[in-house]
């Protein structure tokens, strides 16, 4: 059915998906889909799926169907999606279910590995995945003429790959206290950031090389978690957002990830208050024309 120029899609089961606009540049979602998917906070359900337990060895690994749900709003079929920090591959998994193309990087041979292994076991088409340093690798990219209709990566949370999750000692109820517990978040990230500067400008320069390869007026989405750390709430997100800003991005929004599969625990009990993470952030920015005066500038 086609109502003044807008078209009634259907879903497998026959289902009105709501009604889609000829005008639309951006995606294939509704106007219903899009009213949705627009929300400031995604509370959505995503199954331990695709070889959870596998892709999980990664301790940052994100749900490939989130993946693909953040793609299908920026994107059309057919489009490229570029992830220069690719870890298990969730980005490229999730461009694959949705009938996108995909370009990652990862400079760990291991988590390419699982990648390749989990696309072998599930019968996912393979996505082109880069080994090496994306700062070396994304240059060669663009020398190819490379163009990205979409970023889509999950960048490394400063110190939280390394760092105890509680100061000092613990004890249960009825128990001998124990030495402070160490993260189960396994060390996916060979680089070491002494500081949160140093993190910083590692970070500016991935993502100056990065929209280097993205074309006008599409967007960046980008996983960034807080963190506590020697007794001090860490603003990451608010953080890595003013870096991009700085590179010339214009941020679009802050959308609110409630994972709702991470198990509570108890911290600061009877001494302080420490927040248990239940969220993430996914920073959305937006690459302006160049035509319209806008360049992008790095430090």
């Amino acid at each position: 059915m086609e109502k003044n120029g807008n078209i009634e899609l259907f879903d497998q089961d026959g289902r009105s998906r709501g009604f889609y606009s000829r005008k639309n540049t951006l995606n294939e979602l509704t106007g219903k889909e899009w009213l949705y998917w627009s929300k400031s906070v995604i509370t959505k359900p995503y199954p331990l799926n695709l070889q959870h337990e596998l892709r999980s060895q990664h301790g940052a690994q994100k749900p490939p169907d989130l993946c693909a749900d953040l793609i299908r709003i920026f994107t059309k079929r057919e489009g490229w999606v570029l992830d220069p920090l690719a870890g298990v591959g969730g980005t490229l998994i999730g461009a694959a279910r949705c009938g996108r193309n995909a370009v990652g990087i990862e400079i760990d041979t291991q988590w390419i590995d699982i990648y390749r292994r989990v696309c072998r076991l599930e019968g996912i088409r393979e996505q082109r995945l880069i080994q090496g340093d994306c700062r070396a690798e994304l240059p060669k990219l663009a020398e190819e003429g490379f163009e990205a209709d979409f970023i889509l990566t999950d960048v490394p949370y400063w110190r939280m790959d390394k760092v105890a999750k509680s100061k000092g000692k613990y004890k249960r109820v009825g128990a001998p206290s124990q030495e402070n517990r160490q993260s189960k978040l396994s060390s996916f990230n060979p680089i070491t950031y002494e500081s949160k500067e140093e993190w910083l400008d590692q970070m500016k320069q991935i993502f100056h090389q990065s929209i280097l390869l993205l074309k006008a007026r599409r967007y960046l989405a980008v996983f960034i978690g807080d963190m506590y750390f020697r007794r001090e709430y860490h603003f990451l997100s608010a953080d890595l957002a003013s870096a991009l800003r700085e590179l010339g991005l214009t941020m679009k929004a802050n959308i609110i990830w409630y994972d709702g599969s991470k198990s509570l625990h108890i911290y600061g009990y009877r001494y302080e208050y420490i927040p248990s993470f239940l969220h993430q952030n996914i920073l959305i920015f937006r690459k302006e024309d160049r035509s319209e005066g806008q360049g992008f500038r790095l430090g």
